[in-house]
């Protein structure tokens, strides 16, 4: 699929648009949170993994002469690459022990939402090329 659609495109929209829902969904739990004592707030980490498994598809340090040999170096495959969850501690947690800063949360989500939007507009754009290129295709084949 990556031929014709080009590097992967739609597996990187589908994994980008999965983990900034789940982001959301944590990022919305730690604001609901916030007069919890003892919460510790979170966040996902997603850039890592996937430049990790983008890596994979450069060519590796070993030949391989086999599909099934290793190339070395220790890379998931795209479509496996999953976000890491971690603590994202205020440096001035509440005398209660609770770590969610309220506007650092709220600023995550509206960054998290325009990441979103963004990535739909990509894949918008794709769509539109696309169907402009068959609609061309059409017309020569007539």
């Amino acid at each position: 699929m990556s031929g014709l659609f080009g590097n992967n495109i739609f597996t990187i929209a589908q994994k980008s648009l999965d983990f900034r829902t789940s982001r959301h969904d944590l990022l919305a739990s730690n604001v609901a949170n916030k007069d919890t004592p003892g919460y510790q707030a979170e966040d996902l980490v997603f850039r890592a993994s996937l430049e990790k498994a983008l890596q994979a598809e450069q060519p590796g340090p070993l030949k391989q002469t086999d599909s099934r040999h290793f190339d070395g170096r220790n890379t998931p495959p795209l479509n496996e690459v999953e976000a890491q969850r971690i603590l994202s501690a205020s440096p001035y947690p509440d005398f209660d022990g609770n770590t969610v800063d309220l506007d650092r949360e709220m600023a995550k989500i509206a960054e998290n939402q325009l990441m979103y939007n963004a990535t739909l507009r990509m894949l918008a754009h794709k769509f539109r090329g696309l169907k402009s290129a068959i609609a061309e295709l059409s017309l020569i084949h007539i």
